[in-house]
């Protein structure tokens, strides 16, 4: 016996109410904002929205927006002139994990180093004093501690979020690193740097830190430095990023390697010229 187009076998009923439920499952997803691709698309909106590095001049100032740059590490890929670049930004991340409850950097994300640097929400911090947070427009000088903190530009009533490094978190697989952004303020959050070259050290201690310039940026209760995991590179939503950490890298002659080698970037001018 043969059938034609017209004829209906099987369960035919149950999977035409089955299609049926899951467009309309699907229809009150979009019409929610709820589907994957809407919540990536408003995920990548938010993060990558520019951040002006509103200020020009020649040292970094509390106060004012900042990137962390690792200037001497190289980013994974090359560009179209098949020389490899170099530069990671510090960077908040959220996972493809958290996309489904999460738009917006918030309490417990996860920090790594992008090829990204480009000054946005994602990678640009405010600097602040931690012995007067109002201070604005004031130099900062080596030895001075300092907070990173980022801001959440969706959602204005979030509470203020933190660079935060956890001692007790040991460093391994992706979702352990140590160092979060955190709604609690306290001195894990104490950040400090002090000049690149031993010689400096002494002399330059209490001096303003130029834009731009090569420091170590440690954390002030480890007294550990701020580093690259170059070893550990995984898959984002934002492309591969490198890890980051708070661990000492020291040569024979007791200088930092370029893992510890770090930039702090607040003006457009620095920004052009690396």
């Amino acid at each position: 016996m043969s059938y034609n187009n017209s004829v209906l076998i099987g369960n035919w009923s149950e999977e035409r109410l089955k299609n049926e439920a899951e467009f309309k499952l699907f229809l009150r997803k979009r019409d929610r904002r709820e589907l994957v691709l809407q919540r990536s698309r408003t995920l990548f909106s938010n993060l990558l929205k520019e951040r002006p590095l509103a200020i020009s001049g020649t040292f970094v100032l509390f106060g004012f927006n900042v990137q962390l740059v690792a200037s001497d590490m190289p980013a994974k890929f090359k560009s179209e002139t098949d020389k490899t670049q170099y530069g990671l930004a510090l960077s908040s991340l959220v996972s493809e994990r958290q996309v489904d409850y999460m738009q917006n950097i918030n309490d417990g994300c996860l920090m790594t180093l992008s090829p990204i640097t480009t000054p946005c929400c994602r990678n640009t911090f405010v600097i602040l004093s931690t012995e007067n947070e109002s201070i604005h427009g004031e130099k900062m000088n080596f030895g001075d501690e300092f907070l990173l903190r980022a801001e959440n530009y969706g959602d204005p009533d979030a509470p203020p979020l933190y660079v935060r490094f956890m001692p007790e978190a040991t460093p391994g697989p992706p979702d352990h690193m140590p160092i979060r952004l955190s709604a609690t303020k306290d001195s894990n959050c104490r950040w400090t740097t002090m000049p690149l070259l031993p010689t400096d050290r002494l002399e330059g201690l209490g001096s303003p830190v130029k834009t731009g310039a090569k420091v170590i940026v440690k954390n002030c209760v480890t007294d550990k430095c701020l580093c690259v995991m170059n070893q550990n590179w995984m898959q984002t939503f934002f492309g591969p990023e490198c890890g980051v950490t708070c661990r000492n890298y020291i040569d024979i002659h007791k200088r930092y390697t370029a893992e510890n080698i770090f930039t702090l970037v607040s003006d457009v001018e620095t920004k052009t010229k690396q």
